[in-house]
């Protein structure tokens, strides 16, 4: 097997494994099937737009019920202005307005955002999560009760905090929507009409979060991107600009959300509730508008779930649900990549900084991995030193292939025969690589999406490992060491396949003057551990005599 092919073909396969599900997002599988496109509503603020087709699920569940009659005589409960609902635990605090009783701002205080503040889950630009949602054009009283003041009344039981909001009008037609708040990133929302046992819907989204400018400029980031958990442990993901349709989901969904890079805002739901996503149009100023989706859970008369809103940390999601741990998108290789954070922040606790953790971990693959690079740097080694012997014989058939249908099959055998009896495995560089390639995407994958690096700094310029390299100084420095080592690797190929390996370092920079520094920093370092074994094996490795051709 020629070498030299099986290197371009290694790479070009790992970039594309790297980079293929960032330029081109996979469709949605299994849970996501077609419906109508919905047209948007009347703006709901000045800044968005938010699509208030019926849902689907919603609609057929309630298709037999029929609403009951106006009550007499109840008093109508409301309040007699806006104010603020604040609640404060160790890892959160939660802001809520009782003009609608929706969930305002979510502050998580152990993570911060691009300005150095806590970081806002809410959009501060688009509706609240947990808004009443429109779910019937035909129910006027759901649109009432989404702008209504309601009453606050607020109780502590255990560690939880329970903040309850009522609205009701004089014909007895109501909503009581129950907030209780825990010390984890769960919280409860129980939402009940009164007078009637009509749909009633909650809604979350659109958007996630505060992404700044820079962060929007890349495609690495996904602000916004939809999530579904079914039960079984299938994950459906549609990346933030795919969402065309309503999507009517089911009941058979354990979590239904949206997700950057590192934090989850998602509705897990109780006591069969129907979940929905629909798209929404988000007019920010006078650019065009952005399409983003939007979850809506959905019951006959009530509708009951948790809210998880918090950072895509394993170990954490583990915890919570079954299968939660697969809404971290460690791609094909999630077998690998949990156990390589596991040792990385192993690692971490005893040298503090993630930076150094990085170049801890990736010496220990190297460690592990050192018998494979021996075998392949000895089989490079012996091809090398056969190459003149296989040019030769290439010279001698490359004139009767043309004239000669079994010259390629006779020129093959001749070379397979000088392997053969030099007792060189032309296949002897393909092993190692092939298993040394899970381990390279899965630490990519890894890196790409762990919680613990967001933000995490290193030394001198590079302050968060989660940003690329404000100066391209490590782009640069990784570009340079593959050339460096591309430069020791013994040659074994034609004139095309070299001008091709010689543009290998500057695709790769280029391709990865964008990523995380930290990706950038394992690459880099790897590719200096490489050079200094090839450095070794070069010096002390003997290969032994190799017998000289033979005469004609």
């Amino acid at each position: 097997m020629d070498f030299k092919r099986l290197s371009i073909a290694f790479i070009l396969s790992a970039a594309v494994l790297i980079l293929w599900p960032k330029i081109f997002p996979p469709p949605p599988t299994s849970g996501l099937g077609k419906s109508a496109v919905v047209p948007t509503a009347a703006p709901a603020s000045a800044a968005a737009v938010p699509a208030s087709s019926p849902v689907p699920g919603a609609a057929r569940a309630a298709e037999p019920i029929r609403a009951e009659k106006p009550r007499v005589g109840v008093p109508p409960v409301s309040a007699a202005e806006a104010s603020d609902v604040v609640v404060s635990t160790a890892l959160y605090k939660a802001r809520l307005s009782n003009q609608g009783g929706d969930l305002v701002s979510w502050t998580l205080r152990r993570f911060k955002d691009a300005s150095g503040k806590d970081l806002d889950l809410v959009r501060r630009t688009s509706p609240f999560p947990g808004r009443i949602a429109r779910l019937d054009p035909a129910d006027p009283f759901a649109t009432r009760a989404a702008a209504a003041l309601y009453q606050v009344t607020r109780e502590t039981k255990g560690l939880d905090a329970i903040v309850r909001f009522h609205y009701r009008e004089a014909n007895g037609e109501g909503i009581v929507r129950t907030w209780t708040f825990g010390p984890g990133y769960v919280v409860g929302l129980a939402v009940q009409r009164e007078g009637s046992t009509l749909p009633v819907g909650i809604v979350l989204g659109p958007g996630i979060g505060n992404p700044s400018e820079e962060e929007l400029k890349t495609s690495y980031t996904k602000p916004g991107a939809t999530i579904v958990l079914r039960q079984g442990g299938s994950v459906d993901r549609k990346a933030k600009d795919g969402l065309k349709e309503v999507v009517p989901l089911g009941q058979d969904v354990v979590a239904a959300g949206l997700e950057d890079n590192y934090f989850l805002a998602a509705f897990l739901p109780r006591g069969g509730a129907a979940a929905t996503l629909r798209p929404v149009k988000i007019q920010a100023g006078k650019e065009e508008p952005l399409l983003e989706s939007e979850v809506v859970l959905s019951g006959a008369g009530a509708v009951d779930a948790e809210l998880f809103l918090g950072p895509k940390d394993l170990d954490l999601l583990e915890k919570l649900r079954p299968g939660m741990d697969k809404l971290i998108d460690y791609g094909w290789f999630a077998i690998v990549a949990k156990p390589l954070l596991w040792v990385l922040k192993w690692i971490q606790v005893w040298v503090v900084n993630w930076g150094v953790a990085i170049i801890g971990i990736t010496f220990l693959i190297k460690v592990v991995l050192f018998p494979l690079t021996y075998k392949q740097l000895v089989s490079m080694k012996k091809m090398s030193v056969l190459q003149p012997r296989v040019e030769t014989i290439r010279a001698k058939w490359s004139t009767k292939l043309k004239s000669d249908p079994q010259a390629r099959v006779k020129m093959n055998e001749e070379t397979m025969g000088l392997y053969k009896t030099e007792g060189v495995n032309p296949a002897g560089g393909c092993l190692p690589l092939v298993l040394q390639m899970p381990i390279l995407i899965a630490f990519y994958q890894m890196l790409a999406h762990a919680i613990e690096l967001r933000h995490a700094p290193f030394a001198l310029w590079i302050q968060d490992l989660s940003a690329k390299d404000p100066y391209y100084v490590t782009p640069i420095l990784m570009t340079a060491t593959m050339w460096i080592q591309q430069q020791m690797t013994p040659s074994t190929g034609d004139a095309t396949q070299k001008k091709i390996l010689a543009a290998m370092p500057l695709v790769f920079g280029f391709m990865f003057k964008d990523m995380p520094s930290g990706l950038v920093l394992y690459w880099l370092v790897q590719n200096i551990l490489t050079i200094g074994q090839q450095l070794l094996l070069n010096r002390y490795t003997d290969l032994g005599p190799v017998s000289a051709p033979k005469k004609a």
